[in-house]
């Protein structure tokens, strides 16, 4: 693996298309389309803060990402721990910059919610049973509140907001049940080290049912209609009902890294379903 491909790698080039995709439906859902420049610096925030967040987090878990992803680009030795650190600090900088020069509203999101966070997750709130896992689910869900403040209209954007964060607080627990290993091992406190792995799928399973139910809300209080309806049932409760049997006959930490990855695909098509909420009438 060349270092170039290994720092893009450590970036999470999904993670980025993820924010990036999160400020472009936001554009889209606004009133009209904002201003080009405003877009990109919203955008350029996003990747900068999630680029910067994944290297932090993987040069915090260096030692635990050895046992439970020896292949990622830190652990495998394809790029220098210091050069992760470097980058990190390099890319929060530049966003605090870029964010600075954004509205008041999506400058607070950036600056005083979401950068605290982002920097005392890993070493600090990761290590608090489910605390950590809501301060992930909150910041990712904060990419929405954050692009409808920069282009001017923040109240549209609480219903995306509720459901990234719902979506991402199952994955988030279900990841912990994937890294049990090496969090037990690295004294973290997650909900399955602590508690175990069944009941950790449990709870999961749990909050799936109740996300299934939550993402139908915005229907029926017609917020949005049958195109986001259709999205739905379609491309989001089918595969969260997949989510929920499968973990029923794999409740163990390969049953979770599998779900793991069909929810981070099914968070796009739940961004779909709510630009498609664009074209109800």
């Amino acid at each position: 693996m060349s270092t170039l491909v290994a720092m893009i790698g450590l970036l999470r080039p999904l993670n980025l298309l993820q924010g990036a995709a999160a400020v472009l439906v936001t554009a889209a859902l606004m009133p009209a389309w904002p201003p080009t420049l405003q877009v990109l610096k919203t955008v350029a925030v996003l990747l900068a803060f999630t680029g910067a967040a994944n290297s932090l987090n993987d040069w915090f878990d260096f030692p635990i990402d050895r046992i439970n992803r020896p292949l990622r680009p830190l652990s495998s030795g394809a790029v220098p721990r210091s050069a992760a650190l470097a980058l990190a600090l390099v890319l929060f900088a530049t966003g605090a910059l870029i964010a600075w020069r954004l509205p008041e509203q999506a400058r607070f999101i950036a600056l005083a919610v979401a950068l605290p966070l982002l920097v005392v997750y890993t070493p600090w709130l990761k290590r608090l049973p489910l605390v950590g896992n809501m301060a992930v689910a909150l910041v990712l869900g904060l990419a929405f509140l954050f692009a409808g403040a920069a282009f001017g209209h923040l109240g549209l954007m609480w219903v995306p907001f509720g459901l990234a964060a719902g979506f991402n607080l199952v994955r988030e627990l279900v990841k912990d049940v994937q890294d049990v290993k090496g969090d037990r091992l690295d004294g973290a406190r997650t909900i399955a080290a602590i508690f175990g792995v069944n009941r950790a799928i449990i709870l999961a399973q749990f909050l799936t049912l109740a996300l299934m139910i939550g993402v139908l809300i915005p229907y029926i209080l017609e917020v949005y209609g049958a195109y986001y309806l259709a999205t739905v049932i379609a491309a989001v409760e089918l595969p969260l009902l997949y989510s929920f049997a499968y973990l029923k006959k794999h409740p163990d930490p390969e049953g979770a890294a599998w779900i793991a990855k069909v929810l981070k695909v099914d968070i796009f098509f739940g961004l779909l379903a709510v630009y498609l909420s664009k074209f109800d009438v």
